[in-house]
């Protein structure tokens, strides 16, 4: 099937009951742990500001609603964890919902808006590994550019032995509690 015609075959649906799905994000805050940002793994697109619905657009032209039946614009969500264990650097794992204008395609869904439902903090290389198997992280090493990133005792000790050294260590628990209050959401528990 061509790209031409893989497009034609998608269909935009507007709707009032919001579609649930699967996302992971990066995490950006403060040394101390303070204001906590989820980011999107991919690009330098813009954070999710937390108490706000995050609103899609389109980096490549604004010549067209965000997301569009040809373009892959629109916030992403899977609908199943399999393809998020492939994401880069991924800190935070969760369930969002997803409204407006929304386009479902083979892997999920690309929508107008979006707001996080679940979270919880992931080590990003238990969860390359282990996917659902996974377990919790430990800590929450803070690097240069408020980088927050959660890793299990292991994957620090990994790390340091090849010069990724945090300049300082959180938490993970406190973090992740920080995160969920900052947002308004509830603990993804069981995935």
């Amino acid at each position: 099937m061509t790209t031409a015609s893989a497009l034609r075959s998608l269909e935009a649906t507007t709707g009032i009951e919001p579609i649930v799905a699967w996302r992971t994000w990066a995490l950006t805050g403060h040394r101390d742990g303070s204001n906590l940002l989820l980011r999107p793994v991919a690009g330098r697109s813009r954070p999710w500001r937390p108490m706000q619905v995050a609103e899609a657009g389109c980096k490549h032209t604004r010549l067209h609603a965000s997301p569009s039946l040809e373009c892959t614009c629109g916030l992403h969500g899977t609908h199943g964890l399999d393809l998020l264990r492939r994401t880069r650097c991924p800190a935070v794992l969760g369930r969002v919902a997803l409204w407006g204008r929304v386009i479902e395609h083979d892997h999920g869904y690309r929508a107008q808006y979006a707001y996080p439902q679940l979270v919880t903090l992931i080590c990003q290389f238990c969860f390359w590994q282990w996917g659902s198997h996974a377990p919790s992280p430990d800590i929450v090493g803070w690097f240069p550019r408020d980088a927050l990133v959660p890793l299990c005792w292991a994957h620090l000790e990994l790390a340091q032995r090849y010069g990724m050294e945090p300049r300082r260590l959180l938490a993970a628990d406190d973090v992740d509690l920080a995160l969920r209050e900052t947002y308004a959401v509830d603990q993804l528990v069981h995935w």
